[in-house]
């Protein structure tokens, strides 16, 4: 992905988005986590731990938090919700889709 040298508002916004949906994506998987043992659990830890590097990459491209952010997108929201309902393997299916 090529950065523009001077990123636009929209730029700016999307990266916000993107960075909410890192965060939200993340504690999705602590949650499933926290619920698993042995190598699930590690697992899941792990793709937690990749999505705070993608929040750190945002982070960077922005220069730091935004005073405001946006909410994340409803289908990470609603990944968030039958994560809590459903469990993690049927979750993790639709996270990698």
């Amino acid at each position: 992905m090529s950065v523009p040298a001077d990123p636009t508002a929209k730029d700016r916004r999307r990266w916000a988005q993107y960075l909410v949906n890192e965060r939200a994506e993340a504690q999705v998987y602590r949650h499933l986590a926290a619920r698993r043992e042995g190598e699930e659990r590690e697992i899941l830890i792990a793709l937690a731990e990749a999505e705070g590097r993608h929040e750190a990459h945002w982070l960077a491209l922005l220069g730091g938090e935004p005073h405001r952010l946006p909410r994340p997108d409803a289908g990470v929201v609603v990944l968030g919700w039958m994560a809590k309902r459903f469990g993690s393997i049927f979750v993790l299916a639709l996270a990698q889709n």
